[in-house]
């Protein structure tokens, strides 16, 4: 079984919806929410307990508080079968925190507390064990103000010197930085970015013109995650089009991540880049028809046979 390592953020998600809007300081001071709900977010976190419950071999990298929030947070990262060894637990900073309104047409916004990520540098762990990884996912790009850019750019280059396959993702995090971005792609087998956040950062440029200059400046093959119009897949050879699998939208919260996952996995399990695109769509599917970021996601086998 081929080894993962997810490097990114976990942060302590608290769900609450179906909302019908926020607060209103001296008007409308109070909305009611029918549900709540507690549980590991952030990328890395969710990609993890995805891969993890599929029944991959996969570790995290990241960093939290020693504080309730990072305690449950690894306890439940154990859980969903991710090996936690990798995981900085500091006496100076915050678990991150995000509360997530859910709105009833599935749609998410957030209140956001960075903690420990404002701090998280690769000297805290040591580059020894995710190095020694098959596949390195790097998520959360733009959210890791001291690991982004240059010492991630170091740290995926070694990794693919080193026979590793390196992927990149994204999130709006600290917002989008074209130089950051472009810094990285040297050294990436795939990415797989929001559409909507490269359309920030390359304004006027089509789909198909973002996926061609990604390509040209170094990564081997891009997927643009296109919500409800499915994924773009771009390589030099070949351009494909998946449509979104989705049934049930009860929360989108975690499904380009659990995509991400779905993707690794099949990868891992040497599908082609085209087949392992639809493994993505069907394991971001069942992601949405869940509260949270990466509920219910059945063994790798249960949704290959599902397909």
């Amino acid at each position: 079984m081929k080894k993962i390592s997810c490097l990114g953020i976990l942060v302590m998600d608290v769900l609450s919806g179906p909302l019908s809007s926020y607060p209103i300081p001296g008007r409308k001071t109070q909305v009611i929410s029918e549900n709540i709900k507690f549980m590991p977010g952030g990328g890395a976190a969710n990609s993890s307990s995805a891969l993890g419950q599929m029944g991959l071999d996969v570790s995290v990298f990241s960093k939290v508080g020693n504080d309730p929030n990072g305690i449950f947070i690894i306890n439940e990262l154990k859980r969903n079968n991710v090996n936690t060894d990798g995981i900085v637990i500091s006496d100076t900073d915050v678990t991150p925190f995000t509360f997530v309104g859910i709105h009833k047409n599935g749609d998410r916004t957030f209140i956001h507390t960075p903690g420990a990520n404002k701090t998280f540098r690769l000297e805290d762990m040591g580059n020894e064990k995710i190095l020694g990884s098959d596949i390195l996912l790097y998520q959360d790009l733009w959210v890791l103000p001291l690991i982004d850019g240059k010492p991630g750019a170091e740290l995926l280059k070694e990794a693919k010197s080193g026979g590793a396959t390196t992927i990149l993702d994204e999130c709006w995090g600290l917002g989008p930085d074209r130089r950051i971005f472009e810094e990285m792609l040297p050294y990436l087998d795939y990415v797989l970015p929001s559409l909507d956040d490269m359309r920030v950062i390359y304004p006027g440029r089509t789909a198909s013109e973002i996926a061609g200059h990604i390509i040209s400046l170094g990564c081997k093959n891009v997927v643009l995650k296109m919500g409800a119009d499915g994924c773009l897949l771009v390589n030099g050879k070949e351009t494909f089009t998946i449509p979104s699998a989705v049934k049930k939208i009860v929360d989108t919260t975690g499904a380009g991540d659990c995509w991400d996952a779905g993707f690794i996995a099949g990868i891992a399990n040497g599908l082609s880049f085209k087949d392992a695109a639809e493994t993505g769509t069907a394991t971001a599917a069942i992601c949405i028809e869940n509260i949270g970021g990466a509920v219910g996601i059945p063994p790798y086998e249960e949704i290959i046979s599902e397909m």
